[in-house]
């Protein structure tokens, strides 16, 4: 679906975000590979190698040169995060760059926790998306009650189909039903 390795990482880079946030709900409610699957399908360390990249293209945009937090630290902080986040689709996290690049939690002040400000971010993402996932459900549950209001017979409407195969209602159904 996304091709080799290369090819997700260009569909999903961090040069591409803005094509994917456009619509908050569409990213919790479309399809994306987790961070979790690309490790399985590409092979271990291959989300965090994704990851890498994103961080990376963040923290420039941020203003942080490489002397303040240098690459290995932007690893560490991409498996650090692809190991503790693993369900985590490819576009709930440029999202989640996009909101955090915007200023949604909170200033990004230089020192020496840059991993922690933006693990306690993506903390507070978390909340956000189970809130997200809550409202998605709740929506699916309320179209299949519909579906089944919208689908449902009458008890009047199945004792005319029983009668039409010339079956009978039991005394017990008519009696449960309150029809009796």
């Amino acid at each position: 679906m996304y091709g080799n390795f290369p090819q997700l990482s260009n569909k999903f880079s961090y040069l591409n975000k803005n094509r994917f946030v456009s619509n908050e709900l569409d990213c919790f409610r479309r399809y994306s590979p987790s961070l979790a699957r690309i490790d399985i399908a590409y092979g271990k360390g291959s989300a965090a190698s994704w990851l890498f990249s994103i961080l990376q293209g963040m923290f420039v945009f941020l203003g942080v040169t490489e002397e303040k937090f240098g690459k290995e630290q932007i690893y560490n902080l991409a498996c650090n995060i692809s190991n503790q986040y693993k369900t985590l689709k490819v576009v709930e996290i440029l999202l989640f760059v996009s909101r955090f690049e915007s200023g949604k939690y909170g200033r990004f002040y230089g020192g020496d926790s840059y991993a922690l400000v933006v693990t306690e971010a993506i903390n507070q993402f978390m909340e956000e998306r189970y809130r997200y996932y809550e409202e998605i459900e709740k929506e699916k549950e309320r179209k299949t009650i519909e579906s089944w209001k919208k689908n449902a017979m009458t008890f009047e409407e199945y004792k005319k189909m029983k009668e039409s195969r010339g079956e009978k209602i039991s005394k017990e159904l008519e009696s449960f039903l309150g029809n009796d």
